[in-house]
């Protein structure tokens, strides 16, 4: 009883709080905002649509009037150190130009930036991920408030944004209906995070020497040493299990397997998962850090190996690249972590194993994984380049 009763205090605190910062919401609509002047961020990190988006635009567009805007303290160092002009939400610069700039531009929620200073200014959401999963207001086993209380106590989640980049026509329809907005805010491009996919290897190195830091170059090398990499990439379960350990992984098993073939597995695992895994015994195993900015590297590997996650999309971009599916727990991912807005066989095809025995023997087999339906698939996510508009003419008419 009196965990119920503290539990309803915070609410009610929550819903209280949110309500009076509202009258902070309806000031800002009242200051004079510059079209041009574009802030960019991201809650979580340097990293995703977002970083490149900024990077596009100092690098390439040479836009001045562009600033990073982010809670998180690492990306504000990281920009920065970049040479690039970057603030903290809270500082009195961050809390100026969030108050004037004319665009917000975020990868999830306008909260990466500010949820109460976005008053006449124009949202962009590049959004982190296209695919098969619902989101948003389309999740069918999301928690049900009633409707009033579930604004003032989340409100960021029904902030509309101007303009939604989505990559082609079946996921512009998918996007509107999960966010609630009309298709003709939706424009159809690729993804910033993507564009680095068409770097060649000496590109990718000097990039990686520029932005990323002699530790990635180094890891990039070493991949390069290797005939062949692996790398497991699967989508964040909610549930909070350890799914490593559901999954029936046996480290020595898989580096055995690895180390007669000269390969390397690399798991890379949502930022969200919590695993405390020894390693050190296990040279061809390497457990990447989960926040780091994963790819520059993704065109140094050779296959990827995955389940629901939308990095499956991603990595059909590089032709060369091979796909392995380990979807080991289909039936309760579905039913209790996300339910999907398409089929899963018929939107996501290759081949698959559904257990770890499986997933070892084919990697000691130095099995290849063709993929019959790429291009198709590629078609349904993955908008011709012709058909594209210019992401960043698009928010500078805005």
């Amino acid at each position: 009883m009196a965990r119920r009763t503290q539990y309803n205090l915070k609410y009610f605190l929550k819903v209280l709080g949110n309500a009076f910062l509202h009258i902070f919401l309806g000031i800002s609509y009242l200051v004079p905002r510059q079209k041009d002047k574009w802030l960019v961020g991201n809650a979580k990190g340097f990293n995703n649509n977002t970083k490149y988006f900024f990077l596009h635009a100092k690098l390439q567009l040479k836009k001045e009037n562009c600033y990073w805007i982010s809670k998180n303290r690492k990306s504000l160092a990281a920009v920065r150190c970049l040479g690039f002009k970057a603030y903290h939400p809270a500082s009195p610069k961050g809390l100026y130009h969030l108050l004037t700039a004319g665009v917000y531009v975020y990868d999830i929620r306008v909260s990466a930036l500010n949820a109460w200073t976005y008053g006449g200014a124009k949202l962009v959401n590049l959004w982190h991920g296209v695919g098969i999963k619902n989101v948003e207001h389309k999740i069918s086993n999301a928690p049900r408030e009633v409707p009033v209380l579930s604004y003032l106590r989340h409100p960021v989640n029904y902030v509309r944004p101007h303009l939604f980049l989505s990559t082609a026509p079946l996921m512009t329809k998918h996007f509107a209906e999960c966010f609630r907005i009309p298709e003709s805010r939706c424009v159809e491009s690729t993804y910033p995070r993507c564009d680095i996919f068409k770097f060649s290897k000496e590109a990718l190195l000097s990039h990686m020497q520029r932005i990323e830091g002699e530790e990635m170059v180094a890891l990039a090398k070493r991949l390069q040493s290797h005939a062949r990499t692996y790398i497991y990439m699967p989508t964040w379960r909610g549930s909070k299990k350890d799914f490593i350990k559901q999954a029936g992984f046996d480290l020595a098993r898989l580096e055995e397997a690895l180390a007669k073939n000269n390969a390397l597995f690399l798991f890379k695992l949502h930022p969200l998962t919590k695993l405390s895994i020894d390693t050190t015994a296990y040279p061809h195993i390497v457990f990447l850090d989960s926040r780091m900015d994963i790819y520059p590297l993704l065109p140094f590997t050779d296959v990827l190996v995955t389940d629901y996650s939308s990095i499956y999309y991603d990595y059909l971009l590089m032709p060369e690249k091979e796909i392995l599916l380990f979807p080991f727990d289909y039936e309760e991912y579905v039913t209790e972590d996300r339910d999907l807005a398409f089929d899963f066989d018929e939107y996501t095809p290759g081949e698959r194993v559904y257990t770890f025995d499986a997933l070892v023997q084919q990697i000691a087999a130095k099995a290849h994984f063709e993929l019959p339906q790429r291009q198709w698939i590629t078609e349904q996510f993955w908008s011709d380049a012709a058909h594209h508009r210019d992401l960043y003419q698009a928010v500078s008419q805005l």
